[in-house]
């Protein structure tokens, strides 16, 4: 595949339509979406889907078919396994760092962001935002490979969003969280949306037409770089529009992981599941059910997978280092 994309790691890529100033209030509309999904929704999904997966060598606490579990109640269970205040974070994959209004709800001590690109102009725009509002969280901000990262100190909690599923040598990156961790620490992470073998676990696959969304599995290589060339859009649509979708793909940045895989590597580096969510791809699952054409050709593909692993979309864990 030739270089479509052609920029440094020391380019800022800071997200240009996204003001930290203008999100940092949690609307109504947001609250009486978390009320809904906690007093409804997700006790309906326990009803529903208990045992939806059947082939997984772990326990899920609850499935859920989409978003009914937002990042800020993501938080909030974390606070409740273990409480944030005055602890120190470590968190994986920062990114612009847009979603820290709502890690300073719970008053931690520190928190420590690390991305291997460049989002200088996001991490200004946060440590602005502190020094205005006078949030007593202290923040660092590092541009490096996480695999290459090194601190002083060990740290009580280590967090991720929609990062681990494109890590190229996973176990590394777990095997160095075990050794940043403090004993009883807390790993929480959200992975996967979607994983590699789900519907568009490419990033990519689909955009242009939902039973294309699994070419990332059945297309040779040849078909799919066509297919990448006739669908990809400029570097500032991919970052800013279209997921990092075709960025991702340049660089063959996934793991490409099963859930299987991914909680047997946690376990191998002395991590212990305090809770286990999953998230199924309704799309993914609906084209499983219903196009036999396109189940009898990821099964010919692929004869050793289950096809449960086709709409497989997400993982949100809480686990405690031994």
């Amino acid at each position: 595949m030739k270089k479509k994309f052609k920029f440094s790691n020391d380019q800022d890529i800071s997200t240009k339509y996204i003001n930290f100033f203008k999100i940092k209030k949690y609307t109504l509309r947001d609250k009486i979406r978390d009320y809904y999904d906690k007093i409804l929704r997700r006790p309906l999904y326990r009803l529903i889907y208990n045992n939806f997966f059947k082939n997984q060598n772990y326990d899920i606490d609850l499935v859920l078919p989409a978003k009914g579990f937002s990042t800020l109640a993501r938080r909030k269970k974390l606070n409740n396994i273990k409480k944030i205040e005055n602890k120190e974070i470590l968190n994986i994959g920062c990114g612009n760092a847009f979603d820290y209004h709502l890690w300073f709800k719970f008053k931690p001590k520190k928190i420590v962001g690390v991305d291997v690109l460049n989002y200088n102009y996001s991490w200004k725009q946060v440590k602005k935002f502190i020094k205005q509002e006078k949030i007593g969280t202290k923040i660092e901000f590092y541009k490096k490979d996480f695999t290459n990262f090194k601190y002083k100190k060990k740290f009580d909690f280590i967090v991720s969003d929609a990062v681990f599923e494109h890590c190229k040598d996973f176990s590394k990156v777990i095997k160095l969280c075990s050794k940043l961790l403090k004993k009883d620490g807390i790993l929480y992470s959200s992975y996967g949306g979607p994983m590699w073998l789900t519907y568009s676990g490419d990033h990519f696959s689909g955009r242009d037409n939902q039973n294309n969304g699994f070419n990332h599995l059945l297309l040779n290589k040849n078909d799919y770089e066509n297919y990448f060339d006739k669908n990809v859009g400029t570097l500032d649509y991919e970052l800013n529009e279209g997921g990092g979708g075709g960025v991702l793909v340049q660089d063959d940045l996934f793991s490409k992981l099963n859930g299987n895989e991914y909680m047997d590597i946690f376990k191998k580096n002395n991590f212990v599941p305090i809770k286990t969510y999953a998230e199924f791809c309704p799309v993914g699952y609906m084209l499983i059910s219903k196009n036999k054409r396109l189940k009898k050709r990821l099964l010919k593909k692929n004869p050793l997978i289950h096809e449960e692993n086709y709409y497989l979309k997400t993982h949100i864990i809480y686990l405690k280092k031994k």
